[in-house]
């Protein structure tokens, strides 16, 4: 074939690959980006499952730490001697 035929039609072709490989790296980025959104919401969410986690754990440690508190308080019914007769 001739040299003025076969350079533009390779030319060509390597414009429209080029094009071709643009369309799919944008592509790409754009389901990253998705992606990326969808893992930030669920961080945001573990992150506030964690928090109310934690609150609820204080909280128990503090019922459990009032509740010891007050059975130190009380006397010991092992100790407790009984009346002899």
């Amino acid at each position: 074939m001739p040299k003025w035929i076969l350079e533009p039609v390779v030319q060509y072709g390597f414009v429209g690959f080029s094009a071709a490989l643009l369309a799919v790296v944008v592509w790409l980025i754009n389901r990253l980006l998705q992606v990326l959104d969808a893992n930030n919401k669920i961080i945001s969410s573990n992150t506030a499952a964690i928090r109310d986690l934690t609150q609820l754990t204080r909280d128990l440690l503090q019922i459990n730490r009032t509740m010891h508190d007050k059975l130190l308080t009380r006397p010991c019914i092992a100790t407790r001697e009984e009346p002899r007769q």
